[in-house]
């Protein structure tokens, strides 16, 4: 990973062609390659944001931005990487410090980052409990990380419809993160399950709206208070035991 970085850090900082038309293609990387052509051909505003699933290192990011850089993409896409299973969000906190630890980086990216959780597979992959304080603990270490570092973080959660995919009362949800963790802005997913429920009608338009809007503040100005040092330690404890029962479940099989 270490090597990779390098030499991705080397190719960004250049700028000598990554790969020339004679570029030996497989079925993969025609698609690759098609998808940042793509991204190019249309207006910048035809995108919002790149994301990387399942995303665990950050040559994940690197790569991203070189691909992007070497694909002419005249206004590069900002880059997010999403942090899905239990593995993956406990060392999102160093795979985002290792980025902003490399002054191109913060430079490029004008020290403002959105970080995606993935409330669904981490669900799928530990349990709900477990997945829920995963969520949590990340969220607070991502804070500290981009505080360090002089950068605006933005969480961008990666919720699902149902209960199962970390669905649930909107205005509840928000007031439920951690302090310090919106100031402001955050993005969500709205899921085609539900998306007519929320925005089916002008009416419901603005209520979910308001809804949003209405948690954003209240977090702001009336934030929630930290856990204690003993519910941590009771937290961590039931998220041990709750995954290992939960894995001997689902996984007896593999």
């Amino acid at each position: 990973e270490e090597k990779r970085q390098e030499w991705l850090l080397s190719e960004l900082r250049g700028k000598r062609p990554l790969f020339g038309p004679d570029l030996p293609q497989t079925e993969e990387i025609a698609e690759v390659l098609g998808t940042f052509e793509v991204i190019a051909e249309l207006p910048s505003d035809s995108f919002a944001a790149y994301i990387i699933s399942m995303a665990t290192v950050p040559s994940d990011v690197l790569a991203v931005e070189l691909l992007q850089r070497e694909c002419r993409v005249k206004k590069p896409l900002r880059v997010v990487p999403l942090f899905e299973r239990l593995a993956d969000l406990e060392v999102a906190p160093a795979t985002m410090s290792r980025l902003f630890s490399i002054e191109w980086y913060l430079d490029h990216i004008n020290r403002k980052q959105e970080v995606m959780i993935g409330y669904s597979d981490s669900g799928k992959d530990a349990g709900l409990l477990s997945a829920a304080w995963a969520l949590y603990n990340a969220q607070e270490e991502l804070v500290k990380v981009a505080k360090e570092y002089g950068v605006k973080l933005t969480m961008f959660h990666g919720r699902g419809g149902t209960v199962g995919r970390g669905g649930g009362p909107t205005h509840l949800a928000l007031l439920s993160q951690p302090p310090e963790t919106i100031n402001g802005s955050l993005r969500v997913t709205i899921q085609g399950e539900v998306i007519e429920q929320s925005f089916g009608e002008q009416r419901l338009c603005f209520k979910t709206l308001q809804r949003f809007t209405a948690a954003t503040l209240e977090h702001g100005m009336n934030p929630p208070i930290s856990p204690k040092p003993e519910w941590r330690e009771l937290m961590d404890e039931m998220a041990v035991v709750a995954t290992e029962e939960y894995r001997s479940i689902v996984f007896k099989d593999q």
